[in-house]
């Protein structure tokens, strides 16, 4: 089985800031309506998904360039897993670059591996909400999860 950590690189139609702003300050926008602040280095922002949540700390961030998170607690309630917490001690690291058409991001979620249980249904979902963010900073509407069973999508704040 391959060890390697859940990557995704995408070429995105916006500016290196908007995307930044995107992953730090409008998380609501592509990942779930139930988001925390992520807007400063040490702050412990929790991402709810129904009764399943992600409390992680923000652990670097560097404008237009980087973004870093830690997963410190994990609920993933999912019938089907018997292991409900195998994020706790992985790192979220978000790589912007500028392109020539405006920026490529490249996404990574270390420790996200292939022999975790949850590995499928998280992949499934990092490729919806990486798909969502690019939406969103494209066209101004994500589709995050959607708190109290509702889904549908989000679009930019005026």
């Amino acid at each position: 089985m391959n060890a390697r950590s859940y990557t995704r690189s995408i070429e995105i139609g916006a500016l290196p800031a908007k995307v930044f702003h995107a992953l730090t300050g409008e998380v609501d926008q592509w990942w779930t309506t139930s988001a925390g602040d992520a807007s400063v280095v040490g702050a412990k922002p929790i991402f709810r998904f129904g009764k399943s949540y992600q409390a992680m700390l923000v652990k670097e961030l560097v404008p237009e360039r980087r973004v870093v998170w830690e997963c410190l607690e994990q609920n993933h309630a999912n019938k089907t897993l018997s292991v409900h917490d195998e994020w706790v001690g992985t790192t979220l690291v978000w790589e912007i670059e500028p392109t020539p058409k405006a920026s490529r991001l490249t996404f990574v979620h270390q420790g996200l591996v292939p022999q975790l249980e949850c590995y499928e249904i998280c992949e499934a979902g990092w490729d919806h909400y990486v798909e969502s963010l690019k939406s969103y900073l494209e066209t101004g509407t994500g589709d995050p999860y959607q708190h109290r069973g509702k889904r549908g999508p989000a679009t930019v704040r005026s």
